[in-house]
């Protein structure tokens, strides 16, 4: 209404030029809008920028996060495989064989006592299938081997009186739970759950220069 008011007014002051003017001021009404339409898709664009600048730079901050903390990790692994390997030259290596004497060269003269049927695990390149036992000060200063009794030969049964074992068996740390319960008593004597360890016929497993303390 207002704009058949407006095309008419014009018509009747200019009869001759009063269309033109109104196609004019139609124009520059289309154009106005095309600019306002411009100006917002710019505006909206610098903001994508904007946006896209800050998502790059939250990016950036984490990738060099991400790179920090692999180091540290691949430190921290250098460092304990450095350990590791500065402990394990202080180690001696010997084979145990059950069944068979040992050399000159590994424990001379003396027989051990073998807790078997364990994990298979490597030692410097060395198979261990068996433990050691040995008794052990209550410091952990002083060792010495648990020995058999006298007139024991490799691969003697060593058994625990009065105890026939559990029915159930953990199938998990089984050496961790059994250590627990193996001791030296004051007169030197191996037992586990307060049953003797011995060889049926021979004797009993003594430690000869430890008593009251724990069996490793």
């Amino acid at each position: 209404f207002e704009s058949f008011s407006l095309s008419a007014a014009l018509l009747k002051l200019d009869p001759e030029d009063g269309e033109q003017i109104m196609e004019y001021l139609k124009t520059h009404v289309l154009l106005s809008r095309e600019k306002a339409l411009l100006q917002a898709s710019v505006r909206e664009q610098k903001k994508l920028l904007v946006e896209n600048a800050k998502l790059k730079k939250d990016i950036e901050q984490l990738r060099v996060q991400l790179q920090e903390k692999q180091r540290r990790r691949t430190v921290k692994r250098q460092n304990k495989s450095r350990c590791f390997s500065v402990s394990a030259k202080a180690l001696l290596s010997q084979s145990c064989s059950q069944n068979d004497f040992t050399s000159c060269l590994q424990l001379p003269g003396s027989l051990v006592v073998l807790l078997c049927n364990v994990k298979p695990c490597k030692l410097r390149g060395v198979a261990s299938q068996a433990r050691l036992l040995c008794c052990s000060s209550p410091d952990d200063d002083d060792l010495a081997l648990l020995l058999p009794p006298s007139g024991s030969a490799p691969g003697d049964r060593v058994t625990v009186t009065s105890y026939h074992g559990n029915s159930c068996l953990f199938t998990l740390k089984k050496v961790e739970r059994l250590q627990v319960d193996l001791q030296v008593d004051g007169g030197g004597v191996a037992s586990y759950k307060g049953g003797s360890l011995q060889v049926k016929g021979k004797g009993r497993c003594r430690g000869p220069a430890l008593t009251c303390c724990c069996l490793r």
